[in-house]
């Protein structure tokens, strides 16, 4: 329901949760070292932020980080002036022994909603972005702090804090509310913007839609997915650790997850992937992230809520969907150049494509393959058992691995090492298969700088169906016999895509990221004037990385106006734009790899306007062979048909 106007919602009853009494974890949180009691007042429309902090921190020298757009207009403790130096966006105080808090009060203007800006704190008329660690409250960038946040903002305005909704009151032309968090999570985010907000109880739990106008009949989907992913993720890990869930619009087109609450793009809000897959990983990331923090070696939360939000729910639509997803994933990584691939524990969030291939898809595959090799059930309970042991601290890799050691009672150090410390990725090869009565006889053989300990799938199929199959293949090659209720009829190696590996030539048909992905492409602009303009900007936006010294044997983009692509094309000896795609939509999107040949792309507009409109949607189709554009709308999109599997073999005659 709508927030009631001239109205106070009273504090949670925040002792049950989902109707299981909340963890030990809960009351024996110790409280941070740094507290703010911060009051705020926002004014959208004319871009001001006034802050007073008072701030409770050790003695000694403290350094923060505060725009540098926002004015210090006081330092203070118990009535006296605290030394304070600026460089910047630096701020070094001096907190004497026993001063108590300091007051710390500030303000300014800032930045609007630029289309081109980074994403980053920012306010005007279409509302409040302040993201904690933005720098929008003085902020050590170390150990999270507890806080209490009172923000006013004046109408048509609403506001909405992470943490938890002590008060909220509409009076006087002003709306004004309470969040607090006396646990050490996450640094506050503070959002503003001329909301319809929509609630409903869960239990104890409150949540949210906090919507643009034209946004309303979003909200029941949303609400009552939230409350279903929130049950099923409690169930499976551990009670939920927040008060509520809130999903907010807010203007710059972003999907960012916060503790208990999700940021989305107004624009991207009414979109039916956000729904089916983004809000999900969003939620769970309570869990992975915000009440489990990432600790030394590595990112392991995105890994763990790609595989147990994205791919749990595609898996639950249809197995065909969850094979799909890791097929994606290995796809990408036949993209990824050599030179580009990390290992796990070097990943510590995506800054690019490249980054986003190890940290999200290798690492969703390692659960994956952890699942296969210790069973369902041992995984699940690794998973309550990590999520007991360290809510609301920080932990690693090696944390984890303990927690499923325990739960599967058995020594996993090389199996995470493997897929921890090393780059790369093992490639299979059906060296034999032949059919020995109701039996088959093969022989594997995996190349990689040095063996992986590996167990492959394998499916043998007979008049009678298809039966599943395991073979150890620890070293460069391992032969078996498969017994069989029936004659064989065919063998295929991982036919599900289990295992993270290097696809095969016949597995992996060319996408937009086997040229976007490499630094040295070769971009061939075709088209003059504004156009061109437009090409090159086109170019800069899909190259990932930045391109140079091309040789003969490197991918290459070509880019520009149909009829100047078309006489590219010819004059390379290339083959024209594919019969399914000439003519359609303003713009035409494919790849080709010639053969003997690098991979191609081809980006073909009717004009300048057309490439234009393609410069913020064509980025995010890495994973396409093939699209048309009418406009800035994909209207159709596909991969290229793969050919026969190098690791299927018939064995008819055999």
């Amino acid at each position: 329901m709508p927030i009631p106007r001239f109205a106070t919602v009273l504090p949670l009853v925040a002792a049950l949760v989902l109707g299981v009494v909340a963890p030990a974890w809960a009351a024996a949180t110790a409280a941070p070292v740094i507290h703010h009691d911060l009051d705020v007042a926002l004014d959208p429309a004319a871009g001001t932020l006034e802050v007073t902090d008072r701030v409770t921190l050790p003695s000694g020298t403290r350094e923060f980080r505060l725009l540098p757009g926002l004015t210090l207009r006081e330092t203070s403790a118990a009535g006296r002036p605290v030394p304070v130096r600026r460089s910047g966006d630096r701020v070094t105080l001096t907190v004497p022994e026993g001063a108590g808090p300091v007051t710390i009060r500030y303000g300014g203007m800032l930045p609007g909603f630029g289309k081109d800006r980074a994403i980053g704190a920012a306010m005007d008329g279409e509302g409040a972005f302040l993201p904690g660690l933005s720098g929008w409250l003085p902020s050590t960038g170390g150990e999270p702090p507890g806080w209490r946040l009172s923000v006013r903002v004046p109408e048509p305005f609403a506001a909405v804090a992470t943490g938890r909704l002590v008060k909220e009151v509409r009076e006087a032309g002003t709306y004004r509310a309470v969040f607090e968090e006396p646990r050490g999570v996450e640094e506050p985010s503070l959002f503003a913007g001329p909301w319809t907000v929509t609630e409903r109880m869960h239990g104890a739990l409150r949540l949210r839609l906090y919507g643009h106008p034209g946004q309303e009949a979003l909200a029941g989907d949303y609400l009552d997915l939230t409350a279903r992913a929130i049950d099923g993720y409690a169930a499976r890990i551990g009670a939920y650790p927040f008060d509520g869930f809130s999903i907010v619009s807010v203007p710059p087109p972003v999907g960012l997850g916060f503790p208990g609450l999700t940021a989305l793009g107004r624009s991207v809000l009414p979109l039916p992937f956000v729904r089916g897959q983004s809000l999900t990983h969003e939620i769970l990331h309570n869990w992975w992230g915000n009440g489990v923090r990432m600790g030394e070696g590595g990112n392991w939360a995105e890994g763990l809520t790609t595989y147990l939000a994205d791919h749990a729910a595609a898996e639950d639509r249809d197995p065909a969907a969850g094979r799909a997803m890791r097929l994606d994933w290995l796809r990408d990584y036949a993209a990824l150049p050599a030179e580009r691939d990390s290992r796990l524990t070097d990943f510590r969030g995506k800054t690019h494509d490249a980054s986003q291939i190890v940290g999200y898809g290798k690492a969703a595959m390692l659960f994956h393959m952890l699942r296969d090799e210790i069973g369902a059930d041992a995984f699940d309970a690794g998973l309550r058992g990590f999520w007991s042991a360290h809510a609301f601290q920080e932990a690693g890799w090696t944390d984890l691995r303990r927690a499923f050691e325990t739960a599967a009672k058995r020594d996993l150090g090389g199996f995470f090492a493997q897929w921890l410390d090393r780059r790369g990725a093992p490639a299979l090869t059906l060296a034999d298969a032949r059919a020995e009565g109701n039996a088959v006889r093969l022989t594997l053989r995996q190349e990689a700088d040095r063996p992986y300990a590996l167990s492959v799938p394998v499916a043998v199929e007979t008049p009678a169906g298809i039966e599943r199959h395991r073979l150890r293949l620890d070293g460069r090659d391992a032969s078996a016999t498969l017994r069989t209720a029936a004659r064989p009829l065919a063998v295929t190696v991982d036919p599900d895509f289990a295992l993270f590996r290097r696809l095969g030539a016949g597995e992996a048909p060319p996408i937009l990221r086997d040229v976007t992905l490499d630094p040295g492409t070769a971009v061939i602009v075709a088209a003059t004037g504004e156009a061109a303009t437009a090409a090159r900007a086109l170019a800069d936006r899909l190259v990932d990385g930045k391109a140079g010294n091309a040789g003969a044997g490197s991918p290459a983009l070509l880019v520009g106006t149909d009829e100047a692509v078309a006489a590219a094309l010819a004059g390379r000896g290339l083959p024209p734009v594919p019969e399914s795609l000439a003519g359609r939509g303003s713009a035409r999107v494919w790849t080709a790899r010639p053969a003997g040949g690098a991979p191609l792309l081809v980006v073909s507009g009717a004009d300048a306007a057309a490439l234009q409109a393609l410069l913020r949607p064509l980025p995010h189709y890495g994973r396409q062979s093939w699209l048309v554009f009418d406009g800035a709308r994909a209207a159709d999109r596909g991969v290229w048909p793969v050919g026969d599997s190098p690791l299927r073999r018939s064995l008819a005659g055999r």
